[in-house]
């Protein structure tokens, strides 16, 4: 069975620090960039994360590319 995923849509999403839950588990907090081109380039949506963070109170603790695909037989 061939398949053939084609990339729907992208989201950029910085995954930020939000302290320490009352039983000092992490918290996380995450802000989520919608209609990324797909066809970007990974040091494209890097530079602008990079950017974004400038703008950000809270300390980032990772910058993610989420690509939404579907999955169709061939």
């Amino acid at each position: 069975m061939a398949v053939s995923a084609n990339t729907v849509s992208t989201d950029l999403v910085l995954i930020m620090d939000n302290g320490t839950g009352a039983s000092g588990q992490q918290l996380f907090k995450n802000r989520s960039f919608k209609n990324v081109k797909p066809e970007a380039a990974d040091e494209d949506i890097y530079a602008v994360a990079q950017n974004l963070l400038g703008l950000q109170d809270k300390i980032n603790l990772a910058v993610q590319r989420r690509d939404i695909v579907e999955l169709i037989d061939l």
